[in-house]
């Protein structure tokens, strides 16, 4: 489930564009073919934020799980 995250987010780019949906992976997409450099930046920075929570989040399950790995 943690690494599955920003690659849920990467498919929502190329599921929006191809469909037309709007959403955050069209407005990704129309933010580099626009030149939006601050638009570029925060679906950058979201998706690197999506990635670390997802990695905590997957540590902390993996700890509550197996009694054998220690804090």
């Amino acid at each position: 489930f943690g690494m599955s995250l920003p690659s849920i987010f990467t498919g929502a780019f190329i599921t929006e564009t191809i469909f037309g949906w709007p959403g955050m992976g069209q407005l990704g997409v129309n933010a580099i073919f626009g030149y939006d450099y601050p638009v570029v930046m925060g679906t950058t920075l979201f998706s690197s934020a999506m990635l670390i929570i997802g990695n905590l989040i997957a540590d902390i399950l993996y700890a509550m799980v197996d009694p054998r790995i220690k804090s």
